[in-house]
C-alpha cells in the first residue's frame, strides 16, 4: 500500500518543478525582438493665432507697473484727523434690560436726558446710537439698552461688554 501523503508530496513537487521551468521558457519564446517593431512618427501642424493683444484687450496694451508709477506729494498742511472731544468720550460697560420697551432709548451714565449717545464696542468696533432717556440707579452698568439694540454691537451672551460712548 502506498502512503497517500508521500504521493501527494511527490505530485506537488513535480508540479512545482514543471512550473519553475515552464514559466521562464514561455517568456523567452513569447518575447518579441525589438528590431521587428515598426514605429510611426506622426507630425501635426498647428496654426498660430492671428489676433494680437491690442485687439483682444478693450483697454489697450497694459504697461509695466513699475514704470507707470507716479509720486504724489502730501498736502503741505498735513492730513486732518478728526479727534473726538475728550470731555464727551467715556469708557465703561454696556448691558441690556428686557424691561426697556422702546428700541431706541437707553441709559447712559453722565449723559443728559434727550442726548443722542453713540456706543462703540471696543472688541469688534461695531456701533449703535440711542437716545439717553432713562434714569437708573448707581449700581447699574454704564450703558443699559434694549436687547435688540445690544445685539447690534455684541453677542448678548457676552454681556456686559466694554464700550466707549459719547454724545
Amino acid at each position: 500500500m502506498i502512503d497517500s501523503q508521500s504521493a501527494q508530496r511527490r505530485r506537488v513537487a513535480f508540479a512545482a518543478a514543471i512550473t519553475i521551468v515552464a514559466v521562464p521558457v514561455a517568456f523567452l519564446f513569447s518575447a518579441r525582438d525589438e528590431g521587428d517593431v515598426a514605429s510611426t512618427l506622426i507630425t501635426v501642424a498647428v496654426e498660430q493665432p492671428t489676433t494680437t493683444r491690442s485687439s483682444e484687450d478693450p483697454l489697450g496694451q497694459p504697461g509695466l507697473a513699475q514704470f507707470d508709477r507716479s509720486v504724489t506729494t502730501p498736502p503741505s498742511g498735513g492730513a486732518v484727523i478728526a479727534v473726538p472731544d475728550s470731555n464727551s468720550a467715556f469708557r465703561g460697560t454696556a448691558s441690556f434690560d428686557y424691561s426697556i420697551e422702546a428700541n431706541d432709548v437707553c441709559f447712559a451714565r453722565g449723559a443728559e436726558l434727550g442726548m443722542f449717545v453713540t456706543i462703540v464696542n471696543l472688541d469688534n468696533s461695531r456701533s449703535t446710537t440711542c437716545i439717553a432717556a432713562l434714569a437708573l440707579d448707581e449700581n447699574a452698568a454704564d450703558i443699559i439698552m434694549h436687547p435688540n439694540r445690544f445685539a447690534a454691537i455684541g453677542d448678548p451672551t457676552d454681556a456686559p461688554i466694554t464700550v466707549e460712548y459719547r454724545w
